[in-house]
C-alpha cells in the first residue's frame, strides 16, 4: 500500500473511533430533547380513555335495550296475529256450517215456518233482467199462475184457507 492510502483509512478510522467536534456540534444541532410526559398528562389521556368505554359501554346498553324493547312488541304483535287467525278459521267453520243446505232447510222450518215443496218451482227470469238471465235451468220450469188481483176481491177479511195452487208455504192473499 502507498503511504497516502495508508494516511487515508488511520483518519477514517480514528474519525470512527474518536469523532472531533465539528461532527459531534453538527450531530446536536439536528437533534433535540424529547419532553417525558408528565404524569398529569398520563392521567389525563386514561381518564379520557375510561370515559369512552363508559361512554360506549351505556350505548351498547342502551342498544340492547331497544332490541330487546322491539323484540317485546314484536311478540305481541305475532301474538295477536296468531289470535286473528284462529278467529278467523272458527269463523271461516261458522260461515261453513251456516250455509249448508241442511242447516238452510232446518231455519227455513223451524224458524220461518215454510215447509218443503213435493215438487220444486222453477221461476224463469225475463231476458232483460241481466246477462245471466237467459241461461236456461237444468230441468224444465214449472209454471205458476198468477194471484188474484186484490182489487177484484169484495170481502175485507183475510181467508186463512189454503188455495190448492200454494205449494211454498207462503200465507194467503186476501180477498176483498
Amino acid at each position: 500500500m502507498t503511504s497516502a492510502r495508508v494516511a487515508a483509512e488511520s483518519r477514517r478510522a480514528g474519525a470512527l473511533r474518536s469523532p472531533d467536534e465539528s461532527v459531534i456540534e453538527g450531530l446536536r444541532s439536528r437533534l433535540r430533547l424529547v419532553d417525558r410526559t408528565t404524569p398529569e398528562r398520563r392521567r389525563l389521556g386514561l381518564i379520557a380513555a375510561v370515559v369512552g368505554v363508559v361512554v360506549m359501554l351505556f350505548a351498547i346498553a342502551g342498544a340492547q335495550t331497544m332490541i330487546v324493547s322491539e323484540q317485546a312488541h314484536i311478540d305481541r304483535v305475532n301474538t295477536r296475529i296468531a289470535e286473528a287467525e284462529t278467529l278467523s278459521e272458527q269463523l271461516r267453520i261458522e260461515l261453513a256450517q251456516l250455509q249448508s243446505p241442511q242447516n238452510i232447510t232446518t231455519a227455513a222450518t223451524t224458524r220461518l215456518g215454510m215447509i218443503p215443496s213435493p215438487t220444486p218451482v222453477y221461476l224463469q227470469p225475463k231476458v232483460t233482467d241481466d246477462a245471466r238471465a237467459a241461461e236456461m235451468p237444468p230441468v224444465t220450469p214449472v209454471t205458476v199462475p198468477k194471484a188474484a188481483s186484490p182489487s177484484a176481491s169484495t170481502s175485507g177479511q183475510v181467508s186463512s184457507a189454503k188455495s190448492p195452487n200454494q205449494t211454498t208455504g207462503a200465507p194467503a192473499t186476501a180477498k176483498r
